[in-house]
């Protein structure tokens, strides 16, 4: 499958929905009104299992399969006092944290047992992104591309500023927030001063041109810059953000060996924080290097310089407005931009080439995806056609493959 690392401003957006839910249902009309081709990917709600258990199945397969992987005694090589120790099978997902509630479910109702019912919205967030995150790879393969919750926040209708950052993302990136992380962690106040350091956030040398989009009164122009993910701190919140070519490899695997949480904190203060302390930890099966632990929380830098990060994250910091020398000499901020970068952005906008965001030139795609004048209900009556459950796991969703083929070219 080709791999897409060309920077373009194409990208293919997906969107978490719960086909009952009405919140969900409003929210992604908004989200297709502005993201024309934005696509849906399947909401799960753990406190109904095993009411479409299936489909959380079908999220936690890939790491079912590296599970089992990991018990090869050929490939990998374990202590006798280490597999005496570990409470984990090949054939189960069971003491795997939060993702082996799957398997620990009441035996004779399916259902979650009670003493974890108190965590089954947050159970099935984290499923719903797993299955997000395989659709998107069965769909793509190795490419780039938008995930967002359907009752997230309000997303600006910044098209203009989303086509520039697109062009510009960092060569190595594997996940991007769109949300409010930079202002939560990064920004240094009173309540924050003494908890992190004064470097916390560095800036990589990845930014982009912002001109005033003249259907947003908010914004500015100006550079954005890509910073690396912060040292310390997290937040909540997972409703929009970017995920890289190399990223559902490289996240499945890590949770096949250590298991999850709850996925918003855990994305932003574990696994785009934390380094693996050797190649040998990066590479190796579940039992540690010998005499270490396999993660490092001591975070001198967010950049991977060495290539032990488990997973490069990045935040977008925000617009600096530019600075011109005055008649004088002195400096000042330039007070004819936002004049200016209107007609500018308006003309960048009607002079830009290509499709829609988000939108594939390409008429099967357009058919695999949908007419946006489409009603919810046929889409979701098309997005079971296009999910069937077949009787035996290995054939199940068969029919993504062939029918986003197209997406693959």
């Amino acid at each position: 499958m080709t791999k897409k690392t060309d920077k373009t401003d194409h990208i293919e957006i997906f969107v978490i929905v719960q086909p009952e839910n009405t919140r969900d249902k409003e929210g992604f009309e908004r989200i297709r009104n502005k993201f024309p081709a934005a696509q849906t990917t399947l909401g799960i709600t753990a406190a109904e299992w095993p009411k479409n258990i299936k489909e959380a199945e079908w999220a936690v397969a890939p790491i079912r399969e590296l599970n089992k992987e990991f018990f090869n005694t050929n490939k990998y090589h374990y202590s006798s006092k280490f597999m005496k120790e570990l409470e984990r099978t090949p054939d189960s997902l069971e003491n795997m944290p939060w993702i082996g509630l799957i398997d620990e479910r009441n035996p004779k109702t399916g259902k979650l047992t009670k003493d974890r019912m108190g965590i089954a919205h947050h159970v099935g967030c984290l499923f719903a992104h797993l299955h997000a995150w395989r659709d998107v790879h069965e769909q793509l393969g190795h490419t780039r591309a938008w995930v967002m919750e359907s009752d997230g926040n309000e997303i600006p209708d910044r098209t203009l500023e989303m086509r520039q950052l697109l062009r510009n993302v960092p060569d190595d990136f594997d996940f991007i927030s769109l949300g409010p992380h930079y202002d939560e962690v990064c920004v240094r106040t009173e309540h924050t001063v003494g908890f992190f350091p004064s470097n916390n956030c560095e800036k990589s040398r990845f930014e982009f041109e912002v001109e005033k989009d003249p259907n947003d009164k908010y914004s500015r122009a100006g550079t954005k810059t890509f910073y690396y993910w912060p040292k310390m701190g997290t937040s909540a919140g997972f409703q929009s953000y970017l995920v890289g070519p190399n990223f559902y490899e490289k996240v499945t695997r890590y949770m096949a060996r250590h298991g999850a949480d709850m996925i918003d904190a855990y994305m932003f203060g574990h696994i785009c924080q934390n380094n693996y302390v050797s190649e040998e930890a990066r590479d190796g099966g579940l039992e540690p290097p010998k005499g270490f632990d396999d993660l490092s929380t001591k975070r001198m830098t967010s950049r991977d310089e060495s290539g032990l990060k488990i997973l490069n994250c990045y935040v977008i910091g925000p617009v600096e407005e530019k600075i011109v020398e005055s008649d004088e000499g002195g400096i000042e901020k330039d007070k004819d931009s936002a004049t200016e970068s209107t007609s500018a952005g308006a003309s960048t906008e009607e002079n830009m080439e290509g499709s829609p965001l988000g939108e594939d030139e390409s008429s099967s795609l357009k058919q695999v995806q949908g007419d946006s004048n489409e009603s919810f209900d046929d889409l979701l009556s098309r997005f079971s056609a296009k999910h069937p459950v077949a009787e035996k796991k290995s054939k199940k969703h068969g029919s993504r493959k062939k029918s986003a083929g197209t997406n693959a070219q």
